[in-house]
């Protein structure tokens, strides 16, 4: 496949502008995930055709399997996201660490009917683990936070999305703590977020710098190979699970989750799959 930013250029090209916005949505969580699985123009295709997926009832995490063939891992894959942090190895000294590149970039936030979603501008921020660089392509938040620690789950957390130039995806995850102080980036950002599904909104008079939701140290974090965490649940996604959590208000907590509150897969058998702890 190609990088992800050819394929949401070609799809976007191919519907007028008026029908782009939920496309755009739904490209940014299936074809991503699809990538894993097949061609940019095959997924790029079938994006029309996602079927409905919800994280409750009927069409929730415990029914994605049935669904949809195309969301098989959902159920019967053997690796998948989130997991329960407990058990770790640790990594040796001289193991390659991530290193992190974020630069200020415009606001396009999209309301995409699972989660409130920043679209990263392609090329202005990425993130290098060994001899890989993995360019941001978008980030969205949880709530509660998917990833569990000892059995605990943070009240929020945020999922930053890379993919390299084959389209082989790296997640960083980073947990929200509720504190005194509001958190500068998401401040800006929250006024943004569009209302209704579907529904995109840009503001190229406001940057923001992602690096200002990260932790104060990205040094310590967990890292895994585990999937996506939404339909269709495909594997193959390195994570990276930031140990130090980023501070939040109690009223930005409350903003977002006036949004969407529960949007949180359950955590994921291990099935033998190590658990690398670095400091």
């Amino acid at each position: 496949m190609k990088a992800i930013k050819s394929a949401i250029l070609e799809f976007s090209c191919s519907y007028p502008k008026e029908e782009m916005k939920m496309k755009k949505v739904m490209l940014s969580f299936a074809v991503i995930g699809l990538a894993l699985g097949g061609s940019a123009a095959a997924n790029a295709g079938a994006v029309e055709s996602v079927p409905h997926w919800t994280y409750d009832g009927a069409s929730g995490p415990a029914h994605w399997g049935e669904i949809s063939a195309g969301f098989h891992l959902c159920e019967a894959g053997k690796a998948g996201s989130p997991i329960d942090v407990r058990s770790t190895r640790k990594a040796p000294a001289d193991a390659p660490r991530i290193q992190f590149s974020y630069q200020p970039m415009p606001v396009n936030l999209l309301n995409s009917g699972h989660a409130v979603q920043f679209m990263a501008m392609p090329g202005k921020s990425s993130v290098k683990l060994g001899n890989t660089q993995y360019q941001l392509v978008q980030f969205h938040f949880h709530s509660p936070g998917e990833e569990r620690f000892a059995g605990r789950a943070s009240p929020m957390d945020m999922h930053l999305v890379h993919a390299d130039a084959d389209g082989t995806l790296l997640v960083v995850a980073v947990q929200f703590v509720v504190g005194d102080k509001p958190n500068p980036v998401l401040d800006a950002l929250i006024d943004d977020i569009p209302e209704h599904s579907g529904e995109e909104k840009e503001d190229d008079s406001l940057l923001i710098n992602p690096i200002g939701m990260l932790p104060s140290t990205t040094s310590g974090y967990y890292t895994y190979s585990g999937s996506l965490t939404t339909p269709p649940c495909s594997e193959g996604v390195t994570w990276v699970e930031m140990k130090v959590p980023v501070t939040i208000s109690r009223t930005q907590l409350e903003k977002l989750r006036a949004f969407y509150y529960h949007n949180q897969r359950p955590v994921q058998a291990l099935n033998g799959r190590d658990i690398i702890e670095v400091d």
